[in-house]
């Protein structure tokens, strides 16, 4: 019976969520931004999402778009069906765009996708709370 528990509670450890200071690409990240001052931008994505492959595809690769998010954010995605998700960063819609900060601290969450323009508005105006 006393293995038995054990055993329950190690398989729930392995997946439940850690916090974001503990997640491997988040770490990778921010040792990538090294001493700039950056935001993570975490993106929530799904194979079969059409919003997460236009604001992959199309947004993000939108010149004016581009230049901004490599002076301003580092990216990670995490696919809601096959990451372990960090604690903390629930979600309710797909595609779902957390800005973070170096020290793991939320600073602006974006549901759904945009078109280029208001997303580079969007980015601006999260830079500008940072």
């Amino acid at each position: 019976m006393l293995k038995a528990i054990v055993i329950s509670v190690l398989v729930w450890l392995s997946l439940s969520a850690a916090p974001i200071q503990m997640d491997e690409q988040f770490k990778q990240a921010v040792a990538e931004m090294g001493n700039e001052n950056k935001l993570v931008l975490m993106i929530y994505t799904t194979d079969d999402c059409p919003e997460c492959a236009y604001m992959k595809q199309k947004v993000f690769h939108d010149k004016a778009v581009e230049t901004y998010m490599k002076r301003n954010f580092v990216v990670i995605e995490k696919n809601v069906h096959k990451s372990k998700l960090p604690d903390g960063y629930d979600f309710f819609g797909i595609p779902t765009m957390f800005f973070i900060d170096k020290a793991g601290n939320k600073k602006e969450t974006i549901v759904g996708s945009k078109r280029s323009q208001p997303f580079l508005v969007e980015l601006h105006r999260i830079r500008g709370i940072q």
